[in-house]
C-alpha cells in the first residue's frame, strides 16, 4: 500500500511539474508575443507624433516659423532595464530633439544671453509638443506613481560671456548642484549674483525647460521624477549652437499592461495572438487587403489601428482560413493607382487565369476577398469611396489647392491648411470623389466588364472598417461632403442612390451616414476585431458557419462593446446581384 501511496504521490508530483514546466513555457511565449506587440506599438506611437510634430511646424505662426530646413526628430523604443532590487523591468524612452540641415539664416533657437525656455522657437516646440504627447498619446505609459528619469540636454555656443547676465532666481537658486558638463560630472552654482560662464547659462536654460515641464504637464505631477542636466559649451559660435532637447525614460513602463494581456491572453481576448492554424487549405480563395494608416497628405490623418487591421487579417485568411500565402496580398498605404494596378488587376487576373475553360464559357472558380482599413469618403449622393494615399487635390480650394486657395494665402494663413476639419461643397466633393475609388466601382471591376466579363468571380467578398460619414475612428471630424444626412428608419443601411448591381457581399463597419470607431485597447477597428474573434472562436468548424450566422454574430457584439465603451456603432451589410436571395445560407469557406 505504501508503495502505491508512493508512486501515486510521485506521479502527482511529476504532474505538477510538467504542469508547472508547461506553464512556464506558455508564459514565456506569451511574453515575448506580448513584447513584439508591445514593440510595433511603440513603433506606430513614434511614427504619429513624429507626424504630428511636422504638421505643428507647418502650422506655426508667421512669427513662430522654424527655419525652413528645420525639423524635429522624435524617437520612442523599449529597453531593458533594472530596477534597484535587481529585477528586470522594461522601460519606455521617449526623445525629442530638433535639427537642422543648413546653418543660413538659422534664427530659431535662443538669443545671447538668453535663457527662458519661451524665447527659443525651437525649445518652446519642443516643450509643446512634448506635453501634448504625454498627456495624449502617451497618457498610459506615464501613469501615476511610475519612476520617470528625466535628461534635460541644453547647450551654449563659444561666446564667451564679456560680463554678467541678470537672473532673478525664478527657477531657484542652486549651490553644488550635480551636472554633466562637456562630458565631465561637476558640482555647479547659480544665484541672484548672476550668471557669469557658459557652465550656469546652459544650466539655468535646462532648469527652465524642467520648471516649464513641472509646471504644465500634468502626468509628470503624478509620476516619481529624477531629473537629471547635461549640458556643453561647443567651441563654436552661433545660434545653432545654443540647442536643447529632452530625454524621458519610464521604468518598468508596461508592467500592469503586461499582466492585463497575460491574463487576456490566456482567455483568449486578443486575436493577435494563438491564431488557429486550418488543417485544410482553401485553394480557390484569393485575396487582397488594402490597409491605409498613413496618409501623406496634411489635411487626412492618421487612421488609428489600419496598418494593424491589415496585418493580423492577413494571418488569419493564411492561417485561420488556409489560403495559400502567394494568394494573399497586402499593400499599405496605397495609392488608388497601386489599389488598382497592384490590387484589383491582380485579382482579375487570376480569375480568368483560374477558371475552367473545357465547356461552352468558361466557369469561375476564384473566390475573391477584399479587405479595406483606411479613411472613407460619401458624396453628396451618399456613394460611400475608398480614400487612397498621395491625392492630388490642386483644384479643390478647401483643401489648399486651386491659385485662390488657402495655401496660397498670406503665411500667417497657411494654419488652416492642416486643418482636419474641411466640409467640401458639392463641386469640390465631385472632384475628391474622382480622386477617390467608389466601392460600387471596385466591385463592378472585379464583377468583370468588357473583355474580362466572361471570366466573371465564384464569389466576391468586401469587407470596409472604415467611416463614410465624414468622422475619423476617433470621432473626430474630418474631410467630408457639406450636406445632410438622414439616416434610414432602421439604421442599417446606408442609401446607395444610382448604384447598379455588383454582384457582391459587403460589410461595412457602420453605414455610410455612421461612425466607425476603433477598439483602442486591441488596437483594431471595431468591425476587424469582432470579426476575426468570431473567426478564432469557431476554428475548425468555418465549413459549417454561414455569412449569416458570422454577420449576426458580429452585429451583436459591436453593438454591445462599442455602446459599453460610449461610442455606438452598428455594422452595415449589402448584397447586390446575383447573391440579393440565398446570400445568408452562403458558407465563408
Amino acid at each position: 500500500m505504501k508503495k502505491i501511496i508512493l508512486v501515486l504521490l510521485c506521479a502527482v508530483m511529476t504532474m505538477s511539474a510538467v504542469a508547472q514546466q508547461g506553464e512556464t513555457q506558455l508564459n514565456s511565449e506569451y511574453q515575448a508575443a506580448i513584447r513584439e506587440y508591445l514593440k510595433k506599438d511603440v513603433q506606430n506611437r513614434q511614427k504619429s507624433m513624429q507626424r504630428s510634430a511636422e504638421q505643428m511646424l507647418i502650422s506655426l505662426p508667421n512669427e513662430e516659423k522654424l527655419y525652413d530646413e528645420t525639423y524635429i526628430s522624435i524617437r520612442t523604443q523599449l529597453v531593458d532595464g533594472e530596477a534597484e532590487d535587481g529585477t528586470p523591468e522594461l522601460n519606455y524612452v521617449f526623445d525629442i530633439s530638433y535639427n537642422c540641415k543648413h546653418l543660413e539664416g538659422w534664427t530659431d533657437d535662443y538669443p545671447l544671453g538668453r535663457y527662458d525656455w519661451d524665447s527659443s522657437n525651437s525649445v518652446r516646440a519642443i516643450c509643446k509638443l512634448t506635453k501634448k504627447f504625454i498627456e495624449k498619446e502617451l497618457d498610459d505609459i506615464f501613469r501615476a506613481g511610475k519612476k520617470v528619469s528625466v535628461k534635460v540636454f541644453s547647450t551654449t555656443d563659444g561666446t564667451e560671456l564679456a560680463g554678467t547676465i541678470p537672473y532673478d532666481g525664478r527657477y531657484g537658486n542652486f549651490r553644488y548642484m550635480p551636472v554633466t558638463f562637456n562630458g565631465e560630472q561637476l558640482r555647479l552654482s547659480v544665484d541672484t549674483t548672476g550668471i557669469t560662464n557658459n557652465c550656469q547659462l546652459a544650466y539655468v536654460r535646462a532648469q527652465s525647460v524642467k520648471d516649464f515641464l513641472e509646471s504644465n504637464v500634468r502626468n509628470l505631477s503624478r509620476t516619481v521624477n529624477d531629473w537629471q542636466f547635461v549640458t556643453r559649451s561647443y567651441t563654436d559660435t552661433g545660434a545653432y549652437y545654443r540647442r536643447s532637447s529632452l530625454e524621458l525614460t519610464v521604468h518598468d513602463a508596461f508592467r500592469e499592461t503586461i499582466e492585463l494581456m497575460t491574463a487576456d491572453k490566456i482567455q483568449d481576448d486578443y486575436v493577435d495572438f494563438n491564431i488557429p492554424q486550418s488543417l485544410t487549405s482553401y485553394e480557390n480563395a484569393y485575396v487582397l487587403i488594402v490597409a491605409n494608416e498613413y496618409y501623406d497628405n496634411a489635411f487626412l490623418p492618421d487612421v488609428p489601428y489600419a496598418g494593424n487591421d491589415g496585418e493580423v487579417v492577413r494571418q488569419y485568411f493564411v492561417k485561420a482560413l488556409g489560403v495559400p500565402e502567394r494568394q494573399v496580398k497586402l499593400l499599405n498605404n496605397a495609392s488608388k493607382a497601386e489599389i488598382l494596378n497592384d490590387g484589383v488587376h491582380w485579382l482579375t487576373d487570376l480569375s480568368q487565369a483560374v477558371a475552367e475553360k473545357g465547356g461552352e464559357a468558361p466557369v469561375p472558380q476564384a473566390n475573391i476577398f477584399v479587405y479595406y482599413a483606411g479613411h472613407g469618403f460619401s458624396d453628396f449622393d451618399g456613394a460611400a469611396y475608398i480614400v487612397p494615399n498621395r491625392l492630388n487635390v490642386s483644384d479643390i480650394k478647401s483643401l489648399g489647392g486651386a491659385k485662390k486657395g488657402c495655401c496660397k494665402k498670406k503665411a500667417k494663413k497657411a494654419a488652416e491648411c492642416t486643418k482636419h476639419d474641411v466640409a467640401l461643397n458639392r463641386k469640390e466633393a465631385q472632384l475628391f470623389a474622382q480622386q477617390c475609388l467608389s466601392v460600387d466601382t471596385l466591385c463592378s471591376m472585379l464583377k468583370g466588364k468588357g473583355k474580362r466579363e466572361t471570366y466573371p468571380v465564384n464569389r466576391l467578398t468586401v469587407i470596409l472598417d472604415a467611416g463614410f460619414d465624414g468622422h475619423q475612428r476617433n470621432g473626430a471630424l474630418m474631410v467630408r461632403s457639406d450636406r445632410k444626412v438622414v439616416a434610414d428608419a432602421k439604421g442599417k443601411k446606408a442609401k446607395r442612390k444610382g448604384n447598379k448591381s455588383s454582384d457582391a457581399i459587403v460589410m461595412q463597419a457602420a453605414a455610410n451616414d455612421k461612425t466607425a470607431f476603433s477598439f483602442d485597447a486591441q488596437h483594431h477597428g471595431f468591425l476587424t476585431y469582432f470579426l476575426l474573434k468570431e473567426i478564432k472562436g469557431i476554428a475548425g468548424q468555418l465549413d459549417s458557419y454561414t455569412y449569416q450566422d458570422i454577420y449576426e454574430a458580429v452585429e451583436r457584439k459591436v453593438n454591445k462593446e462599442s455602446a459599453l465603451q460610449g461610442k455606438w456603432q452598428e455594422i452595415s451589410g449589402f448584397v447586390d446581384g446575383k447573391y440579393s436571395n440565398g446570400w445568408q445560407q452562403l458558407k465563408i469557406r
